[in-house]
């Protein structure tokens, strides 16, 4: 009997061993788990720098100088088609730049302080000409004989401009875990400063014949050619420099993976802005107009210039504005523990921010919309 009591023991010794034993694996488990959340919840990097460009398309920065003897001529000449100098002077197309941002996020921190800078640059060289037929004469005298006079109709136009824009921010943002992005990834709304700078500059050079005419000459039954030459020089300086307060909102959703092996998230963000600043223009422009009253065809050529008219025009602008400014992005990315690379699609508009006008003023909406890549890296942590 005894020895069956002491069989009952020893087992029932052994299952408690069993069961301490299983109970402290099974906390350490759980401690080492913690550890490693907590580890994973803390061991980010507190500084995150990032460098990128963008291609963007620019709008509102500029204006056409437009005189009477380019358009007030109906119908309108051959040599005139297709709008030919308006569509010279219009702006580049793309506008290509750089990006850069150092952000910061304290341990055990939701708030995230950062500085960044935008800055992009256009330029455009062009020249358009269109050349129309030489004039001739069947003089009455002699009907097979054909007189070449050394002029026809023409359009041309030589223009440039140079464009630059620079936006600068400082913003101070917390995340606030706002629906699926909190869970997933980031929800960073940020209040701060913005300060923006843009500038243009300007020069056109036209000069147009844009019909000849002939009608009858007094004697020998010969034929008088008369026609007008015109020219343009202008020349437009235009700026705006402004700073107020800013809102932004930017959001990031893990699509795939994991933060510690590689994840690719959906980005978002809208931000908007109101500054107060100087809008400035400068324009001058010239243009005069030479006649040429007689050109005599019988027997020989008498011709001469006269000038009809030259007008002359400077105006310079420049008052306090307040400029709205909206703007967002959308994109993807690749990131990891340390590095994060981003595509997107971002644009900004500033309401009303360029005098895009010539001798009165005009309050223009300047933008910048296009795609853009980013690499960024963390370090400390």
């Amino acid at each position: 009997m005894s020895e069956l009591i002491d069989s009952l023991a020893a087992r029932a010794s052994i299952r408690r061993q069993l069961l301490a034993t299983a109970s402290a694996f099974a906390l350490t488990a759980y401690i080492a788990s913690t550890n490693v959340v907590r580890a994973e919840e803390t061991d980010r990097p507190t500084i995150w720098i990032e460098l990128g460009g963008q291609m963007e398309q620019v709008q509102g920065t500029t204006g056409a100088f437009i005189a009477p003897f380019m358009t007030a001529i109906s119908p309108v000449p051959d040599v005139y088609a297709n709008d030919i100098f308006n569509a010279n002077q219009k702006p580049a197309k793309l506008s290509f730049g750089a990006q850069g941002s150092l952000s910061f996020q304290p341990e055990s921190s939701d708030w995230i302080f950062s500085a960044s800078l935008k800055f992009g640059r256009s330029q455009t060289h062009r020249h358009a000409h269109k050349q129309g037929p030489f004039a001739t004469i069947h003089p009455t005298w002699d009907p097979t004989f054909t007189h070449f006079f050394p002029a026809g109709p023409f359009a041309d136009e030589k223009g440039s401009e140079d464009e630059s824009h620079a936006i600068l921010d400082f913003k101070a943002g917390r995340d606030v875990g706002l629906g699926a992005f909190g869970r997933n990834g980031t929800s960073v709304i940020s209040v701060g400063v913005r300060m923006a700078q843009f500038s243009s500059k300007a020069n056109v050079n036209a000069m147009g014949r844009p019909q000849i005419n002939l009608v009858p000459a007094h004697g020998f039954g010969g034929k008088e050619i008369t026609f007008y030459n015109y020219t343009m020089i202008a020349h437009a300086e235009r700026s705006f420099r402004g700073v107020g307060p800013s809102l932004s909102w930017d959001a990031s959703a893990a699509l795939l993976g994991n933060k510690n092996d590689g994840e690719l998230t959906v980005d978002l963000g809208v931000n908007g802005a109101v500054l107060f600043g100087r809008q400035k223009a400068k324009t001058s422009h010239a243009t005069q107009a030479y006649h040429l009253p007689t050109a005599y065809y019988s027997w020989y050529a008498v011709y001469y210039y006269a000038k009809a008219y030259t007008h002359p025009h400077h105006v310079t602008r420049s008052r306090s504005v307040v400029v709205p400014n909206l703007g967002g992005f959308a994109g993807v990315s690749v990131k990891y523990p340390n590095v994060k690379v981003s595509l997107g699609y971002r644009a900004d508009f500033f309401f009303g921010a360029m005098d895009t006008g010539i001798d009165t003023a005009k309050r223009t909406t300047t933008g910048f919309f296009g795609p853009f890549a980013t690499v960024s890296i963390g370090i400390g942590g």
